[in-house]
């Protein structure tokens, strides 16, 4: 939770602001297409660090921001919402902040077909408080999504973390303190560190893999790498991260995404890129209003990657386009794959007989044989 001397409402950061708008970038997404194609189906969204609701800006706290995207998206789909109910819970323990909230929340109203529950409680316990009140959403095929935003490395243990993605529908949006993990992890003992690390990934791979003789910079990527693998050991298809920075241009914090379903990875990554277009993900406050120079997607680089990968093998479309998801920052691979096919690297194999080299309307049901380099 926030530290008191910050108050009941306090200004946002240029990366809160930031961090607000990914998020509802893709719950515009997420409202609509759900709301769209899973009839009579509810949805759950849960923000497990709600606060105050508003900053001092004046800005939209997520929990506003959700509603806005959920009454939009009724809104404009009108007769074409099959799915029920938006149910939308805010965990938020301190008193005062939660008092803020509620009162943002009543002057915003209601609408038709979103109910709003505010739970007084940490984010363990109103996590457990929802599992017990909505069962359904963490063992059928219900849509889930859980924004996990806390202030500090240890908050959010990967246990209940892990609980809700075994749900077969569930998608999480987690704010990992990269930074604040690294230092509880150069304090050692002073810091509990074998606890909370144990307590922040899950189990004891951290003492294997962070390394003290690394420089701090690549500890911190280091976390970032193996909270990703912790993520994909729970049966995550689909996880990448937007890294924030603050006003030296240092790492504050990942924004980690994952779900189980390409589509939920192709429309974060869409939102992601509203907020940094230069294909790296990232968002400084340092640099904010500054016109982006560098580009970070040049398909020709990430050819080459996804040549490596598959190269010497006949690899279906699914498998291609989970690897551009996860691993660059593309959206699908169809660029990469041109490149590819100008080169002669690859041999198209299914696709009908008018189709023109380097294009990939739909792919679904091809073969792409990457061929092995001469010897």
């Amino acid at each position: 939770m926030p530290p008191k001397q910050m108050g009941t409402v306090w200004e946002a950061d240029p990366h809160t602001l930031a961090k607000i708008e990914i998020l509802s970038g893709y719950l515009d997404a997420w409202f609509r297409v759900l709301g769209a194609t899973r009839r009579g189906q509810p949805l759950l969204y849960v923000d497990g660090f709600a606060g105050p609701g508003e900053y001092r800006n004046p800005a939209l706290g997520s929990p506003l921001a959700a509603l806005v995207a959920a009454s939009r998206a009724r809104a404009e789909l009108g007769p074409r919402w099959v799915a029920g109910d938006v149910h939308c819970v805010f965990i938020e323990p301190d008193a005062d902040r939660r008092t803020n909230l509620q009162q943002c929340l009543a002057a915003a109203g209601s609408a038709r077909g979103i109910k709003v529950a505010v739970l007084a409680s940490e984010f363990e316990a109103g996590m457990r408080e929802v599992v017990r009140r909505m069962p359904v959403f963490f063992t059928q095929q219900y849509p889930l999504f859980v924004f996990i935003d806390p202030f500090g490395a240890s908050d959010v243990p990967f246990s209940l973390v892990a609980e809700v993605l075994r749900s077969p529908c569930s998608e999480v949006l987690i704010n990992l303190d990269a930074d604040g993990a690294a230092r509880i992890f150069g304090a050692k003992g002073a810091a509990d560190h074998e606890r909370l690390l144990d307590r922040l990934f899950g189990d004891r791979s951290w003492a294997t893999t962070l390394d003290h003789h690394q420089p701090f910079s690549a500890q911190c990527r280091a976390v970032l790498r193996l909270y990703t693998e912790r993520l994909r050991s729970v049966g995550v298809g689909y996880v990448y991260p937007f890294e924030m920075q603050g006003r030296t241009g240092t790492l504050n914090y990942y924004l980690v995404f994952a779900s189980k379903h390409p589509l939920g990875l192709e429309k974060m990554k869409e939102a992601m890129r509203q907020i940094d277009g230069s294909g790296a993900y990232r968002f400084s406050d340092a640099r904010v209003h500054q016109p982006t120079l560098l580009r970070f997607d040049d398909p020709e680089a990430y050819a080459d990657e996804l040549f490596a990968q598959f190269c010497g093998t006949t690899a279906g479309y699914a498998a291609l386009r989970a690897f551009a998801l996860n691993q660059t920052p593309f959206t699908n691979p169809k660029k990469m794959l041109a490149r590819l096919e100008r080169d002669d690297r690859l041999a198209v194999l299914g696709a009908p007989a008018t189709r023109r080299k380097g294009t990939f309307g739909q792919p679904d049901g091809w073969r792409f044989v990457f061929r092995s380099p001469a010897p």
